[in-house]
């Protein structure tokens, strides 16, 4: 058994384990799907783009998690892959409607069973109880504090941001030093 570190306090951290656990996940997602060059929130856009053609880049970041700046940069990383196409949507044209192009749903349909061996790897080391066990443990956590995404709300533009909804926030600037 190893002597307790000074460092417990920290380790111990809801936070701190759930960061750690998503650097784990976010490893073996790379690992699984280095060949398609595609990151998880890639991965994220295109399957929503796929399940949802036509949605605006707000929406996308709300169905996906992702706050403004990063989806904004995943739309742009894939549109100079040709892997989407956008276009003006006719009621508001400030916003652009999105969706795959072909050689984005060829993509989604390639890449899928890497991403899938990516989510099994993550929970193969548990056993299967602990795998749903820990799945209605993590879904009951956003449950509780209210921050599961509402996909129906979301798409019926019924959707009203709460706490936990990044998608319209803008990255936290560094604070500055004084005297620097």
């Amino acid at each position: 058994m190893t002597a307790p570190s000074k460092l417990d306090d920290l380790y111990c951290r809801p936070g701190f384990l759930f960061k750690r656990c998503h650097q784990v996940a976010a490893a073996i997602f790379i690992e699984e799907c280095r060949e398609f060059n595609v990151t998880s929130s890639q991965f994220s856009a295109l399957y929503v783009l796929h399940t949802h053609p036509g949605v605006d880049q707000i929406a996308l970041g709300r169905l996906t998690g992702l706050d403004r700046s990063t989806v904004g940069l995943v739309i742009r990383l894939l549109e100079e892959r040709k892997l989407l196409e956008r276009w003006p949507n006719p009621h508001d044209k400030r916003r652009m409607q999105l969706k795959l192009s072909a050689a984005g749903e060829r993509l989604l349909e390639e890449v899928t069973p890497a991403a899938e061996r990516a989510r099994q790897r993550v929970l193969a080391i548990l056993p299967p109880s602990q795998r749903d066990e820990l799945m209605q443990l993590l879904v009951n956590l956003l449950e509780r504090h209210g921050a599961v995404i509402d996909a129906e709300a979301i798409l019926e533009g019924k959707h009203r941001p709460g706490r936990f909804d990044f998608s319209e926030a803008k990255p936290a600037r560094p604070a500055r030093r004084r005297g620097a």
